[in-house]
């Protein structure tokens, strides 16, 4: 996600948004979390599954520049 300033007159409008945001983290939270140790974690992945859930339309595309852009792999590397 993105952090951008919000103008003074428009504080607030997001907050509805937020909450469901974060309430939606701490349940998902609730039935995922086993250690504290993990916790670092448990934030990564439901980062990872929330930023993949608001950009369903562009995941091939995504994947096919991935894949375009990258540097081969080559066995060597795999091994060591």
């Amino acid at each position: 996600a993105n952090l951008v300033q919000v103008p003074s007159g428009k504080k607030g409008e997001n907050f509805p948004q937020m909450h469901r945001v974060i309430m939606g983290f701490k349940g998902w939270l609730r039935g995922m979390h086993h250690s504290v140790k993990h916790l670092q974690a448990y934030i990564d992945e439901y980062s990872y599954r929330f930023n993949r859930s608001t950009m369903k339309e562009g995941i091939f595309d995504n994947l096919l520049k991935r894949m375009v852009l990258a540097e081969p792999c080559t066995y060597k590397n795999i091994r060591n």
